[in-house]
C-alpha cells in the first residue's frame, strides 16, 4: 500500500473546504438473505445498494458552516503523489448529500469542522464513488 502525501483540494458542489485535515471513506452493504417457506437456511445472500459515506474534517469552518444540511452536489478530493513517485489521485462521490455538521472548538487548538456526507448508487447499477490518477 502507497502512502500518499496529503490532501491537496476538497470541494462540495461549487464550495472549496480549505485546509483539508482527512477524508474517511467509508463503503456499506447490507445483506438481504433469501430463502424459501421451506428451507431452514438461507439460499442465497445478496447486497442492497451500495451506500458510501465519507467524512471530511477541515479547518475552514467558515465554509463548512455556509452549508445546508440535505444539500446535494458532487463531493471531490485530491490526494496529492506518493513518496515513491505515484501520480495524484482525484476521487469524487456523485451524488453526494451531507447529512451532519458538526464544528468543534478547543482551548488552544484551531476550529475543526466534522462534514459527513452520503451517496447511495442510483438503481444499485454503479458505485457512486470514483477514484483515478491525475497527471
Amino acid at each position: 500500500m502507497e502512502r500518499y502525501l496529503g490532501i491537496s483540494s476538497v470541494c462540495f458542489g461549487q464550495t472549496a473546504l480549505g485546509l483539508p485535515l482527512s477524508v474517511r471513506v467509508s463503503r456499506q452493504g447490507q445483506v438481504e438473505a433469501a430463502g424459501g417457506d421451506a428451507d431452514l437456511y438461507a439460499t442465497s445472500v445478496q447486497l442492497a445498494r451500495p451506500v458510501v459515506s465519507v467524512e471530511i474534517r477541515t479547518r475552514d469552518t467558515a465554509a463548512a458552516e455556509s452549508l445546508v444540511l440535505a444539500q446535494k452536489a458532487d463531493l471531490s478530493w485530491q490526494i496529492g503523489p506518493t513518496e515513491g513517485g505515484s501520480n495524484a489521485r482525484q476521487a469524487v462521490l456523485s451524488g453526494a448529500v451531507l447529512v451532519g455538521i458538526e464544528v468543534a472548538c478547543e482551548q488552544n487548538a484551531p476550529a475543526v469542522a466534522t462534514l459527513r456526507f452520503v451517496a447511495e448508487a442510483p438503481e444499485g447499477l454503479c458505485d457512486p464513488f470514483s477514484c483515478q490518477e491525475v497527471s
